[in-house]
């Protein structure tokens, strides 16, 4: 029976109950139902003060402390759990110690001090293979938050999956869908979108399984903030929409989520470019981060505030609202604000012809974009010290088989083996499907590649066919790309490719979609839109193009131009295949009539 069934619902009888069944039932329901579990404290502490049961009314004020640390006085729960831990350990009670403490970490890492955080928690680790799973639980998953946070990725994921193990034991959809919710985030940080997606939608599942379903916002929070990343900015608003207009005196997440739940709807609203519901939204989340601590919200607003801006026409103010997100990420972590904020901090002074300090951020979003391509590496040697720690750990639960009729203590061991070996079989499935996964992104210019080309063309197509609508496809090659590698070096193409598909990806709708064909070779693919409007959005950006200016190394590149071809389904083909060769057949026409020129297909 899973905690929430045990538990009773609010107007139902608790004669009969004891203090501790009170306490247990609160602790267990603190992420699945705040407002049941702070009821339930409440009427723990008021029956342990009639009892004269001191330890029992310290435990109930545990649980009513985390409520206010999410919901309501932060000030208050913080100073209440310096006391509480202070009055844990004067009577030497590891367990309250440790409910304390975690409280403690929470509040520093929220207020960005994630390393303070992890040294509250670390000390308890020893005293978990002797804790109940819902305290491995709530430490693990909190040390997970932290390491992350303090950078340490790997760490993390290892504090996260033994969370998972223990949620799985607990058979509590709450606490699986909060370290699934958590584990998405990890990954994304990281800019591994696809395991994140997939964690996220396992714990959209167990929300789903939920009573409550209290952290369904954070849930869809984490989610659309991975679809925004991958360009899915109709999934992300899909994924948000339901919960925005959600009661206000409903209690749902804690008051730090909601503020990040605000700065991710904002996010949505601009990349629909609907800027005043962004601008709104965006100034509601400021105001709740800053009220909370959470500097990494406070930092996304103001980003999220740079994109209103400069969608607004305002690229002076567009660019005040990045420098102060940048300024806001202080000690932080997180690695996907620094690359997101370096690119758009590039994309600012651009847009003021700022072309030094716009390379000097560009390069460092390409500094910082590739540190992050090494995690598959990482994964895959992660993986082999598991499997070398997996095999030491079954040689010791072997040798424990042969001892296990000798003593009570031999069998205890052999249990705890089971429970280590059982946890990393789960890391390394976990990891190992990780690695089977396939890469959809040009690691060089971010834009997905021909895999995901060949995939999502005939999707597409199909998707057409059933709603009645053009759609048409671009290929695109670089005018005499191999002569400005001979003559500038191969940093300065790979620079012009950078320029150009980021120039292709901002221009294209959320529908639309842009692809590296290979090599100099790029593919749009234009959802909903005939072949007269699909030429005229191409001559628009090449004429963006033709006026490109790139320095490198004190070297001047300019006067750049591409050859294109049109074709549009179903005019030209009604496959993919078909569709391509017509468009191939455009862009060779394009570029034997003297390249620099949009042919349509024939």
């Amino acid at each position: 029976m899973t905690p929430d069934a045990q538990a009773p619902l609010l107007g139902e009888s608790m004669a009969g109950m004891n203090v501790a069944t009170l306490n247990a039932d609160a602790w267990h329901l603190q992420y699945g139902d705040p407002a049941g579990a702070r009821a339930l404290a409440e009427r723990a502490a008021a029956l342990a003060r009639e009892q004269g049961d001191t330890l029992g009314e310290a435990y109930a004020r545990v649980s009513i402390a985390c409520f206010e640390m999410r919901h309501g006085d932060q000030e208050f729960a913080r100073d209440e759990f310096q006391v509480l831990k202070k009055f844990f350990a004067a009577r030497n009670d590891s367990r309250g110690q440790l409910r304390a403490g975690f409280g403690v970490s929470v509040i520093l890492s929220w207020t960005g001090h994630s390393s303070e955080a992890y040294a509250e928690l670390i000390g308890f680790v020893p005293q978990l293979e002797e804790a109940e799973q819902v305290d491995v639980f709530v430490v693990r998953n909190a040390l997970g938050a932290a390491s992350a946070e303090a950078g340490m990725l790997d760490e993390g994921m290892r504090h996260f999956y033994q969370a998972l193990a223990a949620a799985r034991q607990l058979d509590s959809p709450d606490h699986l869908a909060l370290v699934l919710s958590n584990l998405g985030d990890t990954q994304h940080g990281a800019g591994n979108y696809e395991d994140a997606i997939r964690f996220l939608i396992e714990a959209d599942a167990m929300v789903a399984k939920s009573r409550l379903a209290a952290l369904a916002p954070l849930v869809a929070s984490n989610l659309a903030m991975c679809q925004l990343a991958i360009g899915a900015h109709e999934a992300a608003y899909e994924t948000i929409q339901p919960y925005l207009e959600l009661e206000r005196g409903e209690v749902r997440i804690g008051k730090a989520d909601a503020a990040f739940f605000q700065a991710i709807a904002a996010h949505t609203y601009t990349a629909h470019g609907q800027w005043d519901a962004a601008r709104d939204m965006c100034d509601r989340a400021l105001l709740a981060a800053e009220a909370s601590g959470e500097l990494r919200v406070v930092a996304h607003c103001h980003w999220v505030r740079g994109l209103v801006e400069r969608g607004l026409g305002k690229p002076i103010e567009s660019l005040q609202a990045l420098q102060e997100a940048s300024a806001r990420l202080g000690n932080l972590q997180d690695p996907y604000y620094p690359v997101q904020i370096a690119r758009e901090l590039a994309r600012a002074h651009a847009d003021l012809g700022q072309w030094n300090e716009a390379y000097q951020h560009l390069e460092q979003h390409q500094q910082l974009y590739e540190r992050s391509l090494g995690s598959a590496a990482r994964a895959r040697t992660q993986i082999t010290r598991i499997q070398s720690e997996l095999a030491e750990a079954e040689r010791e639960r072997d040798f424990a088989l042969l001892k296990q009729a000798e003593a009570e203590r031999a069998r205890s061991e052999l249990e705890l083996l089971n429970r280590q070996l059982a946890a990393k079989m789960d890391e390394i499935e976990h990891l190992q499907t990780k690695l089977r996964e396939q890469a959809i992104r040009d690691p060089l210019t971010d834009l997905y590649n021909r895999r995901y080309l060949q995939e999502e063309l005939g999707n597409e197509i199909k998707l057409a066919e059933r709603r009645h609508y053009p759609v048409c496809v671009v290929l695109i090659d670089l005018d005499h790309f191999k002569a400005v590698n001979d003559r500038f070096g191969h940093p300065m193409g790979d620079r012009v490719l950078i320029e150009l598909a980021g120039m292709l990806g901002s221009n294209i709708r959320g529908s639309d979609f842009a692809c590296r064909f290979g090599g100099e070779e790029f593919c749009l693919v234009l959802s909903d839109i005939g072949i007269e409007l699909a030429l005229s959005r191409v001559r628009e950006l090449l004429e963006r193009f033709h006026l490109l200016v790139i320095e490198m190394a004190g070297r001047r590149l300019d006067c750049l131009s591409f050859s294109a071809g049109v074709a549009e389904y179903p005019a030209h083909g009604n496959s993919p295949e078909a569709l391509l060769a017509a468009a191939d057949a455009a862009l060779y026409r394009a570029k034997a009539g003297g390249r620099d020129r949009i042919f349509s297909a024939e």
